[in-house]
């Protein structure tokens, strides 16, 4: 089942509502590229925690 984040844009500063599919056990600990609905660019999304990668 899809999870739903929310994440803020670091370009825009907006927040933004995605859903995230699930991934195997072995991809969570890891970030998968999501397009951003405020700026249209891609950020990258960590699988477990929905965070942005860089963010701590």
């Amino acid at each position: 089942m899809d999870q739903p984040i929310l994440f803020r844009c670091p370009n825009t500063g907006m927040n933004v509502q995605h859903r995230l599919a699930d991934v195997a056990g072995d991809e969570k600990d890891r970030h998968s590229p999501v397009v951003c609905l405020a700026c249209a660019r891609v950020h990258y999304i960590h699988n477990s925690t929905g965070k942005l990668l860089g963010e701590k």
